[in-house]
């Protein structure tokens, strides 16, 4: 627990980087969105003993609403435990650090991850509640009462702007964040369309939020969560319009029984509204996260309303019954078993065979013809006899384009950027598939950010062989979540289990997939995959998975593929291996000459060993390493040994993701940093540049 709050003035000797943004292509912008939010960088302390509170600041109201925050958070900590506990405080007060990665993912399969951040979804229903119940009780005040108020406005009115407090009260004890307060503006613009009897008009309401929002705050309009808000609730919009147009409702509202009206008619209202945005987003979606989650609409339809209208309010009825001094948190057997339940039902939705389509990001041309051909439709109100094979037909082009894939003719390795770890993907002749590493794991899983988009985005579903060189967590960390996301053929380790959580994790997988690792040593027979060899050097045949040396008992792999290249052309990956395994490697008198090497151990100096350089003699050097990396990788040294081979060096920290590959005839290297569209330099001829620009643009890395 950290004894400090908002605030709090502090005095710490802190490291300031840059938050990571991974050089992989189809990874998730992680400083893009950190920098629209405000961040400016990261700071880390090495001891939280080491950090001094100086005073006290900030706004006296946030101050106090904060504090309640804090006691709510502990008194729910105090009194549950588990997946109900972080369900409700997720959902009351924003506070997501306690969603495991099972919770996350159970919720992303299942299309309604928006559920678990303080969103649109969440304020429309709170105050769809409130205004309801404050409408109701001016309804019944006494009849003279009632008319003198009607004088000024009538309940309706006086309803809009008693919800505007308790709304804005609900956003900031959530914790305020960006995209709530963003949506909070969106309520308020509609309450104030209501007080100023204008609510009819949706969209001129929306296109006011919008404007307020980009005033102050231009960058709004590239943020992910600002586009599929309003997007959502203008496709929402739309829907409805154009289902009145072409059903038109035949019976009078008084003729209509109380079935209808209370049970039909919300149905059909929940699952338009669940419809237009499932439809509506899913090319942004497809585009942000390449993953279309199909049972979206069946799922929100009935997890959206639990959320909104039973465990929100009753939740935030409990936390402020718990704000008593001395008082705990009340109903707990039942907020105990509703969270239960709640997550049960997603995951119930999220196991669904083939829940979440996951596939290459769409090109932005198909998405803007996709948004103006329903948008057209959905204003010209055209017939559903043309509305639903024009969706069906998108949908069909997204995802067939976007997972049919060609087998490869050449040789491909990428080494991705995967920040202070390993991660390399090979792409045989034929189509067969190796992954070699998959990063780090956590909260921070770059499997999930960099390894796994990267991979759909070439249009992967299958891993033919994945390797595991030593269980490290910046290794086979982020092969956990490959292993849930991707049909995988073999798995490889070098045999060395570990009592660590990430291990643990790891070995759950591969029980849940049916998948026996097999145990690669120095010993195993080379074996033929798409006209290549694949030799294995390391670990030793008689190595002790006891021994507490991890590094040294890395599998190292040798790729000889002697019909590509021109002249031949071989691969070295060596995982973390040390000065130690690499002199064995000598002594053996292993063929280690290679074209590529993936130098070892992040180009620590522990792994420098000039003879080895001399006996690989690479032309190319590939340093997997984080930026800012603590260890300082990779060492001064180690670069003015590769330099004097000569070999060309590359590092993922600088030039992002390498790609090799190899034909017949030659091989090339290209990075990530390369082929990214550059900003545009004024002083220098514009044309010739956006001739560059253009040609990276339609060239696939």
């Amino acid at each position: 627990e950290v004894p400090f709050e908002y605030g709090d003035r502090l005095e710490m000797q802190i490291r300031l980087r840059p938050p990571q943004q991974f050089g992989t292509p189809g990874a998730f912008p992680y400083a893009d969105y950190r920098e629209r939010e405000g961040w400016s960088g990261v700071a880390t302390v090495s001891r939280l003993d080491r950090v001094q509170k100086v005073g006290e600041g900030g706004n006296p109201a946030l101050r106090l609403l904060y504090g309640w925050r804090e006691r709510i958070r502990q008194r729910i900590l105090a009194s549950m435990a588990g997946e109900p506990a972080a369900l409700l405080m997720a959902l009351i007060i924003g506070e997501t650090g306690y969603l495991t990665e099972p919770i996350r993912e159970a919720f992303s399969a299942s299309g309604t991850t928006h559920i678990l951040s303080i969103s649109g979804s969440h304020l429309a229903l709170i105050s769809t509640l409130i205004f309801g119940l404050t409408r109701s009780l001016l309804l019944h005040l006494p009849t003279p009462l009632l008319l003198r108020l009607s004088l000024w406005k009538i309940p309706s009115q006086w309803a809009a702007l008693m919800t505007a407090g308790p709304v804005a009260f609900y956003a900031f004890l959530a914790g305020g964040e960006v995209a709530t307060l963003r949506s909070l503006v969106m309520i308020w613009v509609y309450l104030f369309s209501i007080w100023i009897n204008r609510s009819g008009d949706v969209k001129t309401s929306l296109s006011l939020a919008a404007l307020l929002i980009v005033a102050f705050h231009p960058q709004a309009i590239f943020d992910l969560s600002f586009q599929l808000s309003f997007l959502s609730v203008l496709m929402i919009t739309l829907t409805f319009a154009w289902w009145q147009a072409n059903f038109p409702e035949e019976i009078p509202k008084r003729e209509r029984s109380r079935y209808r009206v209370y049970l039909i008619e919300p149905g059909r209202l929940m699952l338009l509204s669940t419809l237009g945005a499932t439809l509506g987003t899913a090319p942004l979606t497809l585009f942000y996260f390449h993953q279309f989650s199909w049972i979206g609409s069946l799922a929100n339809l009935l997890l959206i309303p639990l959320a909104g209208w039973l465990i929100v309010p009753f939740g935030l009825l409990s936390a402020l019954f718990s704000l008593r001094e001395g008082a705990g948190f009340p109903f707990i057997e039942g907020h105990q078993w509703i969270g239960w339940l709640y997550y049960r039902l997603t995951q119930f939705f999220a196991h669904f065979p083939e829940a979440d389509l996951h596939a290459a990001a769409p090109p932005l041309w198909m998405i803007v013809l996709f948004y103006g051909a329903i948008l057209w439709m959905l204003i010209r109100k055209v017939s559903w006899k043309w509305m639903a094979p024009t969706v069906a037909v998108f949908f069909i082009i997204f995802l067939g384009a976007g997972r049919f894939r060609l087998p490869p003719e050449r040789l491909r390795v990428t080494f991705m950027d995967v920040a202070q770890g390993d991660a390399t993907l090979i792409e045989f002749p034929g189509g067969k598939t190796m992954l070699i590493d998959g990063g780090t794991g956590g909260t921070f899983n770059v499997g999930r950010l960099a390894v796994a988009p990267y991979l759909w985005e070439r249009r992967i579903q299958t891993i033919d062989y994945l390797v595991g060189t030593h269980p490290q967590m910046d290794h086979i960390g982020g092969l956990s979540y490959i292993l849930r996301k991707f049909t995988v053929g073999e798995v490889w380790t070098n045999g060395t289990v570990r009592d660590l959580p990430f291990y643990q994790l790891f070995s759950e997988r591969l029980e849940e997939k049916g998948l026996q690792p097999k145990i690669v040593t120095a010993s195993a027979q080379p074996m033929e995959i798409g006209g290549c060899r694949v030799f294995f050097l390391n670990p030793a045949a008689e190595a002790s998975s006891e021994d507490g040396d991890l590094n040294n008992h890395s599998i190292v792999l040798r790729l000889a593929c002697p019909h590509l290249g021109g002249e031949g052309f071989s691969l070295l990956l060596t995982g973390d291996i040390e000065r130690g395994a690499e002199r064995r490697l000598l002594e053996e008198g292993s063929d280690l000459k290679s074209t590529i090497l993936k130098v070892p151990h992040h180009g620590s100096i522990s792994s420098l060993d000039r003879l080895f350089l001399s006996a690989v003699a690479p032309k190319v050097a590939l340093i997997s390493v984080g930026r800012h990396n603590p260890y300082r990788h990779p060492h001064p040294e180690v670069l003015a040994a590769y330099e004097a081979l000569p070999a060309q060096v590359y590092r993922t920290d600088q030039d992002g993701a390498v790609l090799i590959e190899a034909n017949p005839t030659e091989w090339r290297t290209r990075t990530y940093q390369e082929s990214r569209v550059k900003k545009i330099r004024w002083r220098a001829p514009l044309i010739p540049q956006e001739w560059e620009n253009l040609k990276r643009a339609f060239t696939p890395f």
